[in-house]
C-alpha cells in the first residue's frame, strides 16, 4: 500500500507531482483462511475524477503509483489486485511495472493485444474481468463477482456459471458485508474473498471461555495490576505451549534482540512489560476457536491494534499499549465466538476501553469508528475520521501500511496458532 503521499518511482525526474488520494489496502482472504493479498484502490473521489481523463498524465501517474504499491505487496509474497483501464497498458513503462502476483481487473480485456496479454501472463500477472456473460474467447484468469442484494446464493450461482463456461477461471468475490458470507463464499470455492472481517450477522451464543484463553487473561491481569514479572515467568513456564511460543518470539527477527534467548525469565525481562502485554494479546487471538477465516481475523486484529497504538504514539498519549489492546479486542468476539461482554469480562480493562468496546461511548469510541471506516470500501470516511483525530493527510495510509508489515512479521515469527 502506498505510504501516504506517493511519487511513482518510474516517473521521478519527469516533473512528477506528489499524490494524495490513494486509497487504503483491503485484505483478500484465500481458501486457507489467511490474508493472501490486498485490493488496492484509489480514493472514491479521485477515481471518479480520473475516470473521464482517459490516459492523461495525471491518470498515468496515479495508476503508476498503485502499481508501485502493488510491487511492494507482491515482493512480500502476496497478491495485489487493482482495477486498471485497459488503455493504460499501451504505456510501456506502466505495463512493465506490473509484477508477478499482480492481478489486474481490466475494463476491456478484449482491447489488450494477444501478444501483450501473453507477455504479462508469462511474467506472472493475472488478467481478469468483471462479472457478466462469460466469453471463452477472452480467457480471463479471474472474474470479479461483486456481492449485492441477491445475497451469497446469487454470488455462488454466478461463480458456478463462470466455472461451467471457463473451468480454469478463478472466482473472486468482493463486497461481502458479513463474516459468515465471507466464510460461506470460501466454502463455495471462491479463490479470494473480501469484505469487513469484523461484521457478523448475529452475536455468538453464550458459552464457557476456553481454558487457554482464561489462562492468558490471567497473565494480562497480572500486568494490569503491576505484579512482578517473575510471577508471569513462573506461570508461562508452567505451560509448555506458551513457553515455546515466548522463546520463539523472543528469538525472532521481529524482536531484533542481539543475543539468543534460551530461558523464559530472560525473555520476560528482555521484552519488558509493554512488549509482554502485546505478546499476550497476540496469544489471546491464537486461543480462538477454529473457523474458516480465523487466521485472517487474527492478522486483522493485530493490524487494528498496531494502528491504534501508533495513533496514540503520534498523539503523544500515555500507555499506547492500552490502545493496542483496544484494537485487538475489537475483533475478539468473532475470534473467540463469545459475546463481546463475556470475552472481555475476565480482563481488567480501563473505563475508556470498556465504554468504547461495549457501548461505543467515551473518548476512545472515535478510535473504533476509525477502524470501522477502514473496513468500508468505496468510502472516504476513514480519512475524515483520521483528520478528526489530528492525523495529517496521508498519515493514516502510513500507519496502516506499517501495521500490515508488522503483523506479517509477527505471523512469520510464529506467534499465532499453527505458525
Amino acid at each position: 500500500m502506498p505510504r501516504g503521499p506517493f511519487v511513482a518511482p518510474q516517473l521521478m525526474g519527469h516533473g512528477a507531482e506528489v499524490l494524495e488520494g490513494l486509497g487504503h489496502r483491503r485484505p483478500l482472504v484465500g481458501r486457507s483462511g489467511q490474508v493472501e493479498g490486498f485490493e488496492l484502490l484509489l480514493a472514491p473521489a479521485v477515481a471518479q475524477r480520473l475516470a473521464a481523463r482517459g490516459d492523461s498524465p495525471s491518470v498515468v501517474l496515479h495508476y503508476s503509483a498503485l502499481l508501485s504499491a502493488a510491487a511492494h505487496i507482491t515482493g512480500a509474497g502476496r497478491v495485489a489486485l487493482l482495477h486498471l483501464p485497459a488503455l493504460l497498458l499501451a504505456k510501456p513503462k506502466l505495463a512493465e511495472a506490473a509484477t508477478a502476483q499482480t492481478w489486474l481487473l481490466l475494463d476491456d480485456l478484449a482491447a489488450v493485444p494477444p501478444a501483450q496479454a501473453q507477455a504479462l501472463r508469462a511474467r506472472g500477472v493475472r488478467l481478469g474481468v468483471a462479472d457478466g456473460q462469460p466469453d471463452a474467447r477472452l480467457k480471463p484468469d479471474f472474474v470479479l463477482l461483486q456481492a449485492n442484494a441477491g445475497g451469497i446464493d446469487t454470488l455462488l450461482l454466478s461463480a458456478q456459471r463462470w466455472r461451467e463456461a471457463l473451468p480454469q477461471v478463478t472466482p473472486v468475490a468482493l463486497g461481502l458485508q458479513h463474516l459468515e458470507d465471507l466464510e460461506n463464499a470460501l466454502r463455495g470455492g471462491m479463490g479470494l474473498v473480501g469484505g469487513p472481517l469484523g461484521h457478523s450477522r448475529q452475536r455468538p451464543p453464550s458459552r464457557p471461555m476456553g481454558a487457554a484463553a482464561h489462562r492468558i487473561c490471567g497473565l494480562l491481569n497480572h500486568l494490569a495490576l503491576d505484579r512482578d514479572t517473575a510471577l508471569i515467568a513462573d506461570e508461562v513456564r508452567a505451560d509448555a505451549t506458551l513457553t515455546y511460543r515466548l522463546l520463539r518470539y523472543a528469538n525472532s527477527p521481529a524482536m531484533g534482540l542481539r543475543r539468543a534467548v534460551e530461558v523464559v525469565d530472560d525473555a520476560v525481562q528482555l521484552l519488558g512489560r509493554a512488549e509482554l502485554r502485546r505478546w499476550l494479546s497476540v496469544q489471546l487471538l491464537a486461543a480462538a476457536q477454529h473457523r474458516p477465516a480465523a487466521r485472517a481475523l487474527e492478522e486483522g486484529a493485530l493490524v487494528r491494534g498496531r494502528v491504534l497504538e501508533a495513533l496514540a504514539q503520534r498523539r503523544g498519549e500515555p500507555q499506547p499499549g492500552a490502545h493496542f489492546t483496544l484494537g485487538v479486542l475489537s475483533l475478539i468476539e468473532p475470534l473467540l465466538q463469545l459475546p463481546l461482554a463475556e470475552a472481555v469480562a475476565p480482563l481488567r480493562l480501563g473505563e475508556e476501553a470498556n465504554a468504547a468496546l461495549l457501548r461505543r461511548e467515551g473518548p476512545w469510541a472515535a478510535r473504533l469508528a476509525l477502524l470501522d471506516a477502514l473496513d468500508q470500501a468505496g468510502s472516504d470516511g476513514a480519512e475524515t475520521q483520521a483528520a478528526a483525530l489530528g492525523l495529517a493527510p496521508g498519515a493514516l495510509a502510513e500507519l496502516v501500511d506499517e501495521a500490515w508489515a508488522w503483523a506479517a512479521q509477527v505471523r512469520e515469527a510464529g506467534s499465532g496458532r499453527g505458525h
